[in-house]
């Protein structure tokens, strides 16, 4: 979808890591606005760290894949805590915590859909679409959520 194309020259993308929000409920601009406040090097976050969001119906339509800034901009995330996994990962969110429920069957089919464009795109292979906790000691993207399953 049009949506999903950077207003920028592409970065050398070359994975997608996936998350969860660990919260039940969240839009672009709750999380925008939680991101803003950190401060990292002494230095306020730009915002939003992930590349894209997809909703659970509670603070966005259930399935919905909203881009952020980084994504049209094409910046850097801020969502993996890997420098190299920051600088050519593509950060995608889902809301919801996925150590206690899976997520919507609309956000697994939005996920994959996402993926499988993202992964054409940008010649991304299925090993390197990737859950946060296979770079970073996280339990994201929760117990309840199959990486294997949208690669």
């Amino acid at each position: 979808p049009a949506a999903w194309q950077p207003v920028e020259n592409a970065r050398g993308w070359k994975f997608v890591v996936l998350h969860h929000t660990a919260t039940e409920s969240g839009s672009v601009s709750s999380i925008d606005r939680v991101h803003r406040q950190r401060i990292a090097n002494g230095r306020h976050w730009l915002g939003i760290g992930y590349h894209f969001v997809i909703g659970n119906g509670q603070g966005m339509p259930d399935g919905q894949v909203e881009s952020t800034f980084r994504w049209t901009r094409q910046i850097e995330g801020a969502h993996a805590g890997v420098a190299d996994y920051n600088q050519y990962g593509i950060g995608i969110a889902l809301i919801g915590n996925f150590e206690t429920r899976p997520p919507t069957a609309a956000q697994l089919a939005a996920a994959r859909q996402l993926v499988s464009a993202l992964r054409t795109e940008y010649a991304i292979s299925a090993d390197r679409v990737i859950g946060h906790g296979d770079v970073k000691a996280t339990a994201c993207p929760g117990r309840f959520f199959s990486v294997s399953a949208i690669r």
